[in-house]
């Protein structure tokens, strides 16, 4: 049947794959690419195809969530260890 009519929730499969590998840019992307739409529409339909999945949602968080604390905690590495190198360079000109 052609021009079938599509629910929102309806997303690509490959898109769902993308999101229960927790992925959410790839999801949107393959939704942008299926259907030739602009990153704002895609990311809505990623979204609304979320919401009708509370599971796959809750995961999608904690992927976030998670992903989120890993750079929190390279950002912090990082500033110590610049901090560390700026007071050796200072301590070697003094």
């Amino acid at each position: 049947m052609p021009n079938k009519p599509r629910r929102s929730s309806d997303i690509p499969k490959a898109a769902v794959e993308a999101l229960r590998n927790g992925n959410l840019i790839e999801a949107i992307k393959v939704v942008r690419q299926d259907r030739n739409i602009g990153l704002k529409e895609a990311k809505k339909e990623v979204e609304a195809y979320l919401v009708s999945q509370p599971a796959l949602k809750k995961k999608m968080d904690k992927v976030l969530a998670r992903a989120q604390q890993r750079f929190i905690r390279w950002l912090v590495g990082f500033f110590v260890l610049a901090a560390g190198g700026a007071y050796l360079v200072m301590r070697g000109l003094g």
